[in-house]
C-alpha cells in the first residue's frame, strides 16, 4: 500500500511521470529487441542475395578457375570478400585456413557447411558448360556486418527513449502548473476571502471539480455571513436591556440602605458587568469577521499601546497588579486602527485577568530589523502545551482558573493578527519564572 506522507507515490505528478517512463522504458525494450531481430534477419536476407548474385553472374560464363586477383590475399579480406572455387578444387589463397576443397557432393543453392574448423554459408551454381562451383562466405563475416547493421538501426531509439523521458516530465510538470495555481489560491482561502477558484485555464476533466469548490466555498462564505450578522445582531439586542438592568441597578443601590441589599445589588452589578464586557466582546468579534470595507494604513502602534494600557490600568489597580511598559519604540505597522487595538488591548486585558494579585503585567514594543515585535508577559499560572493552540479558539476558555471571563478576547486578537499579516505566538515562560508570554510579530512594510 502507498504511504501517503511518500510524496513520490502520493503526489499525481509524479505517479504519471514514473509510470509513463515505465511504459516507454518497457515498450523502447521491446521496440529495439524486435528492431535489432528485423535488422538481424534483414541483413541475412540481404548476404544471401548477395551470393544469389554473384552466382548468377558467373553462371553465365565459362572459367576454369578465378583470376588471381580476386582472390582473397589473407583471412581477414577472405571474411570481407567472397571466396570462389570449382567444386572439388582447392580455393588457392595464401591462407592454409582457407585454402579447403567443397565436395562435389554439396547440391545446389544455399546452405551452411563447416571447413577448417569455420562455418559457411555457401552458394553452389553452374557456369554457363555446366561446371558446379561455389561462391562462400563466412558465418563470422556474415554476423558481424549484420549485428553493425543491427546496433546502427538502435541509434535512434537510444536517442529516441531519453528524448521522451525528458519530455514527459517537462510537459507533466507544465500541464500540472494550473493546478498548482489553484492549490495556492486556495490555500489563501480563509474567513477574510471566499473568492472562487478560477477554472478559465483548467482542464476540462478538472472543470467539475473546481466548479464544486466554488459552489462549497459560497456555501461557506453565505454561512459565514449569517453566523457573524446572528452574533452582531444578538449582540446589538442585548445591549439596550443590560444598558437598563445597569441604571435599574444603580438606581437601587442608591435608595437601599441595609448592608444586605447593598451586596445583592453589588452582585447584580457585577453580574452586568460581565455581562456588558461579553457583548462588548461578541460586537469586537462581529466587527472582527465583517472584512468589507478594511482600508490597509500607517498605524502608530506605540499610540495604540499606549492607550490599551491606559484602558486597562483601573481594572489592574482593582486586582493590585502592576501593569507598565518595560520598553515602547515607536513603531509603525500596516493595519487599521480598530483591529490593531483590538488585538493589543485583549492581549493586555487577558494578561492582567489572569495575573495574581501582587503580580506584574509587562508590555513591550520594539522594531527588530523589518519586523515589529509587541509582547506582553505575566505571572499567571500559564497554560498546559495541549491547550496552546485551542484557546484561539472562540468561547475556550482554561479550566483550573477562577478567573471569569468569556473565553473571546485572544480569538479577536487571533483574528485581528490575521487580517493584518501579522502572527500570534503564545507559549508559557521559561523557568524559573512562571506565566505566559503572548508575542505578536508584523513585518512593517
Amino acid at each position: 500500500m502507498d504511504d501517503p506522507r511518500d510524496p513520490m507515490t502520493a503526489s499525481l505528478q509524479h505517479r504519471l511521470s514514473l509510470w509513463l517512463s515505465m511504459f516507454i522504458m518497457v515498450f523502447g525494450v521491446v521496440a529495439a529487441t524486435a528492431s535489432c531481430f528485423l535488422a538481424l534477419h534483414d541483413a541475412t536476407e540481404s548476404q544471401d542475395a548477395q551470393l544469389d548474385e554473384v552466382a548468377g553472374a558467373l553462371s553465365r560464363q565459362a572459367f576454369e578457375s578465378v583470376p588471381p586477383d580476386r582472390l582473397p590475399k589473407d583471412s581477414e579480406e577472405a571474411e570481407n570478400r567472397f571466396v570462389i572455387a570449382p567444386l572439388g578444387v582447392a580455393a588457392g589463397t595464401r591462407n592454409p585456413r582457407l585454402n579447403f576443397v567443397l565436395p562435389t557432393t554439396l547440391a545446389d543453392g544455399l546452405q551452411t557447411t563447416t571447413r577448417n574448423g569455420k562455418e559457411w554459408r555457401v552458394m553452389v551454381g553452374r557456369d554457363s558448360e555446366g561446371r558446379r562451383f561455389a561462391v562462400a562466405q563466412t558465418l563470422s563475416a556474415r554476423n558481424e556486418d549484420a549485428v553493425s547493421s543491427a546496433l546502427f538501426v538502435l541509434i535512434p531509439l537510444a536517442l529516441l527513449i531519453p528524448a521522451l523521458l525528458v519530455a514527459v516530465h517537462v510537459l507533466l510538470r507544465r500541464w500540472f502548473v494550473p493546478l498548482h495555481a489553484l492549490s495556492l489560491q486556495a490555500d489563501r482561502v480563509d474567513r477574510s476571502n471566499f473568492a472562487a477558484l478560477p477554472d478559465q485555464d483548467v482542464a476540462s476533466e478538472l472543470q467539475p471539480f473546481v466548479q464544486a469548490v466554488n459552489r462549497l466555498l459560497d456555501r461557506l462564505g453565505t454561512a459565514f455571513d449569517q453566523q457573524r450578522r446572528l452574533v452582531s445582531d444578538a449582540a446589538h439586542e442585548l445591549r439596550s436591556p443590560v444598558a437598563a438592568l445597569t441604571v435599574q441597578a444603580d438606581n437601587i443601590r442608591a435608595l437601599a440602605n441595609t448592608s444586605e441589599l447593598q451586596e445583592r445589588v453589588t452582585a447584580l452589578r457585577r453580574g452586568l458587568d460581565r455581562m456588558t464586557q461579553l457583548i462588548d466582546q461578541l460586537l469586537g468579534l462581529a466587527r472582527m469577521q465583517e472584512t468589507s470595507h478594511r482600508k490597509m494604513q500607517p498605524i502608530a502602534l506605540d499610540t495604540v499601546v499606549r492607550a490599551a494600557v491606559e484602558s486597562v490600568l483601573p481594572l489592574a489597580k482593582s486586582k493590585h497588579v502592576d501593569l507598565g511598559c518595560t520598553l515602547l519604540h515607536a513603531v509603525q505597522i500596516q493595519g487599521t486602527q480598530p483591529d490593531a487595538y483590538a488585538l493589543v488591548r485583549n492581549a493586555i486585558d487577558n494578561a492582567v485577568r489572569y495575573a495574581p494579585a501582587g503580580s506584574a503585567v509587562d508590555v513591550s514594543l520594539e522594531q527588530k530589523m523589518s519586523v515589529a515585535v509587541f509582547v506582553v508577559e505575566d505571572c499567571g499560572p500559564g497554560i498546559d502545551p495541549d491547550d496552546l493552540v485551542r484557546v484561539f479558539d472562540p468561547f475556550v476558555r482554561v479550566l483550573g482558573t477562577r478567573e471569569t471571563g468569556s473565553g473571546l478576547g485572544l480569538s479577536i486578537a487571533k483574528g485581528a493578527a490575521d487580517l493584518m499579516g501579522g502572527a500570534i505566538e503564545l507559549g508559557n515562560r521559561e523557568p524559573p519564572q512562571c506565566g505566559l508570554r503572548f508575542t505578536y510579530r508584523q513585518t512593517i512594510a
